[in-house]
């Protein structure tokens, strides 16, 4: 009941604003690259680079940011989320609510452009139905890893956006990609590995079939620790 009623407040404040324009306006840039380019015949696994650099890489990870970031960090800090903190709810019921609707909205607008750009993309169509699978289950699993890691990050800084603006387009854009090692600590890779496990050839990724277990063990890290920092979070104009 109580989580219901907090992702439901928490839905409201998200959908209710400018920013959710300009998310579904970026969602959708994945479906004019295709339209532009649908012209060319392109294999599946040109279809499955290019929209792991595109989707993958920037627009999931930007995606998840600003819907990650606001649903607590933005509420903690122009107020408005600070009246819930005041009452006795669980803090990890908050976090679980919170990041549950922002990988929910971040999913929403991913996946079903992610499918669809893959099959305008894809020659011939009967070769598309496992990397859209694929695609889906991978961009699914990341839309709400990213939105529990932005939204610790949001608990922990109130420059939570900036930073994590700086770690999607740096790390997971491009350090974790050419560091030896540093793919066991990257969304994408835990996304590529899901891709590249459920449909082979398409996606390379380094961490292959154990991508799952390590991004089951990120999402739970992310949750624990957004919910330890929110419990000991001091609200201003209280004793």
């Amino acid at each position: 009941m109580i989580f219901s009623q907090v992702a439901s407040v928490t839905l409201r404040a998200l959908v209710g604003r400018r920013r959710t324009v300009l998310m579904i306006l970026l969602a959708a840039v994945p479906i004019l690259v295709a339209l532009l380019v649908r012209a060319n015949t392109v294999g599946i696994a040109e279809v499955g680079q290019t929209l792991d650099g595109l989707v993958v890489r920037i627009i999931l990870p930007l995606i998840a940011l600003v819907f990650g970031t606001a649903a607590l960090g933005m509420e903690l800090e122009d107020g408005t989320g600070v009246h819930l903190l005041t009452k006795p709810i669980s803090r990890l019921t908050i976090v679980l609510a919170k990041v549950g609707v922002a990988g929910a909205l971040t999913a929403a607008l991913v996946v079903p452009t992610t499918i669809i750009a893959a099959v305008l993309l894809a020659r011939p169509f009967a070769d598309v139905g496992a990397l859209a699978i694929s695609l889906a289950a991978g961009t699914l699993v990341g839309s709400f890893l990213y939105a529990a890691i932005f939204a610790a990050l949001g608990v922990i800084t109130s420059r939570g956006l900036i930073i994590g603006l700086g770690y999607a387009l740096i790390w997971e854009g491009l350090l974790a990609g050419i560091l030896p090692g540093s793919q066991i600590f990257s969304v994408r890779e835990y996304v590529r590995g899901i891709v590249n496990t459920l449909s082979p050839d398409t996606i390379d990724s380094i961490v292959g079939s154990g991508a799952i277990v390590y991004a089951a063990i990120a999402l739970v890290a992310a949750i624990g620790i957004a919910a330890y920092r929110l419990a000991t979070y001091q609200v201003r104009g209280t004793d």
